[in-house]
């Protein structure tokens, strides 16, 4: 892959990063205090810039910059602030559709170009998040379409999503017909359907009310709303999960290391100890060149994830290495940038803090650290050579999906 941005890239980046320093870092006192009503105005200001269109194709209405556009302007946007970014639920909503086809896509595929319609992805549950077959929540076949019951936890910015795509149980997993993950089919379930309801909404480390409980209670979802085909759930929602969801934190991850390395590096140049700089002071400077080598490599990891699945090859393997070093890479970061602040480190008016409490929040998100090591070993395995990714994407989720799997 070419070891620059291209000038459509460049460009995007600058344009997120006028955007934060406009936008969001004069913002961040009100941010501190979970402004509730900026939450919900940033959805409609990125998508004015066109941020969540780079993935779709220009002939489609998008821009078609490609999936390292999508990541760099994820970065700038959480170099800002740790997760003020909404790129990814306009990109989730386009692939969603495009996988339903029909009047799924026909209703709602204009508004998800326009940046109107955002939606996300609902998978774990309760009991449960990697085990997907002891899935509880189910769909019962009825005339014209399914009811759904059952439950899903920690879907994330449900408030400022008109849809979700759940991936529920269809059938028997210990049947020999619907075996394994043939017994689950993906649906799309649209904001306001009866029987459909947001439940608890979670505080966590960094912020209130950012991750929801969905309900469904005799949900009837039409027929027209169910993604592909019934047992064929997992191929769209995974590929969903890979293309937009791991590559996503990956680039939210990438900005809290861009943001905590910016602020102990300008720190670090003001803070004056020993009659000097603390720059100066060798202890401090390794600390930055850790820093440094985390970020470089955390980056070029998950831009050449990115910059394959531009060229339509599969990326899974790629994107885990990418999702569990830049996890690290954050943790690491975010650890060091406290230590040089010292005691300002862990103030609430300073930003290491904020920095290092929203790493965490990303370790499970897309899937857990073992997770991600088991798709790296399978692929390694698989492929026996370090270039993992050899497929096509089409071939690489859909061409002979095993009937187990």
């Amino acid at each position: 892959m070419p070891f620059q941005l291209s000038p459509a890239e460049e460009i995007s980046r600058k344009i997120a990063q006028e955007y934060t320093e406009r936008e969001i870092i004069p913002r961040r006192r009100e941010l501190m205090t979970d402004d509730r009503a900026m939450w919900r105005e940033q959805p409609d200001k990125q998508t004015r810039f066109g941020f969540h269109r780079h993935i779709i194709p220009r002939k489609e209405g998008g821009t078609g910059i490609g999936f390292v556009a999508s990541c760099v302007v994820i970065e700038e946007l959480c170099a800002g602030w740790p997760d003020l970014q909404f790129v990814t639920y306009g990109e989730m909503a386009y692939y969603f559709v495009k996988a339903t086809g029909g009047e799924v896509e026909k209703k709602l595929f204009p508004g998800i170009i326009k940046g109107d319609i955002r939606a996300t992805v609902t998978t774990t549950e309760p009991s449960g998040g990697s085990d997907i077959i002891n899935f509880q929540t189910t769909a019962r076949k009825v005339d014209g379409g399914w009811v759904l019951n059952g439950r899903k936890c920690f879907a994330s910015e449900a408030e400022c999503c008109q849809f979700v795509m759940t991936l529920v149980k269809t059938g028997d997993p210990n049947d020999p017909a619907t075996r394994g993950n043939r017994a689950l089919s993906a649906f799309i379930v649209e904001m306001g359907m009866p029987g459909f309801r947001i439940g608890r909404l979670e505080n966590t480390l960094g912020r209130s009310q950012d991750l929801a409980e969905f309900i469904f209670d005799n949900c009837f979802v039409p027929d027209s709303h169910l993604v592909g085909q019934v047992g064929r759930g997992v191929p769209p929602v995974f590929q969903a999960v890979a293309d937009t969801g791991r590559m996503t934190i990956c680039g939210m991850l990438n900005g809290i290391t861009l943001g905590a390395y910016r602020c102990a590096v300008k720190y670090a140049k003001e803070r004056k100890a020993y009659g000097k700089s603390i720059s100066e002071l060798q202890a401090i400077q390794h600390r930055i060149a850790d820093m440094t080598i985390d970020l470089e490599a955390t980056r070029a990891l998950t831009y050449r994830a990115a910059w394959q699945r531009t060229q339509g090859r599969s990326c899974a393997g790629e994107m885990a290495v990418a999702k569990y070093f830049a996890t690290q890479a954050a943790l690491r970061t975010c650890l060091n940038s406290v230590n040089i602040h010292g005691a300002y480190g862990v103030l609430d008016d300073y930003m290491p803090h904020h920095f290092y409490k929203h790493a965490p929040l990303r370790i499970t998100a897309g899937g857990t650290d073992e997770i991600m090591k088991n798709m790296i070993a399978a692929a390694a395995l698989a492929d026996g050579n370090p270039d993992m990714s050899t497929k096509p994407m089409e071939e690489a989720y859909f061409g002979g999906w095993p009937a187990s799997a």
